[in-house]
């Protein structure tokens, strides 16, 4: 069941840590609460991929190296309040949430674009809308601008939402999975995917001339 506005207000002030969902700062609520969702904000720091000499992502490279490589592509910014982040048309770039989100255990989220903006050609994830149970920290837009004229992206706009949605508590928290990459993140974060465990053992495969499986 999707939560309406009161009761995404009574968890967002719930007297129980555990069952508390937390989204901060709420600057403007009454601008921010809709029906079944709450509008969240873009924040102040962004990526845009360099063009570069790299040819493609070799995956099989050592992890550590993989980290350098992918540090080299991305081109970090911070901007203040008053200055816009320009998306041109076809261009893909990372940014993250102004506000800081906790998903309590009994709540799993769905992250998505404004209609308003959505009207102008702007996507703000590609695939990865979902945010499970024990999530915390900033959430990443994947931006892409699908019309044919640039977009001013300001800090502080509202250019999501957020809406919420009952389940059974869970015994696996996103913020204790084995693997999680991106949990307590307060800052925009690029993919780490090449610290996804099939890779290892591919390479481990590779070095020993058999099949990964599982």
């Amino acid at each position: 069941m999707i939560l309406n506005e009161c009761q995404i207000i009574e968890r967002l002030t719930h007297a129980d840590p555990d069952k508390r969902l937390v989204v901060t700062p709420l600057i403007r609520p009454e601008e921010q609460f809709g029906p079944t969702s709450l509008d969240l904000r873009l924040g102040t720091d962004f990526q845009v991929m360099r063009r570069s000499n790299v040819t493609h992502m070799d995956v099989m490279k050592p992890t550590e190296a993989l980290t350098r490589e992918m540090q080299g592509v991305w081109r970090e910014l911070k901007l203040p309040p008053t200055e816009p982040f320009v998306l041109h048309p076809g261009e893909f770039a990372l940014a993250s949430t102004l506000e800081f989100v906790r998903i309590p255990l009994d709540l799993a989220a769905r992250l998505e674009g404004r209609s308003t903006w959505g009207r102008l050609g702007l996507q703000i994830h590609a695939t990865a809308g979902f945010v499970d149970p024990g999530f915390e920290g900033a959430l990443t837009f994947e931006l892409s601008n699908v019309s044919m004229v640039p977009l001013q992206l300001y800090p502080g706009v509202r250019v999501s939402q957020i809406c919420f949605f009952h389940t059974t508590a869970t015994g696996l928290p996103y913020n204790k999975k084995r693997f999680t990459k991106y949990s307590g993140k307060t800052t925009t974060a690029s993919s780490a995917f090449f610290k996804d465990p099939e890779y290892a053992r591919i390479r481990n495969a590779q070095q020993r001339g058999t099949q990964p499986i599982g």
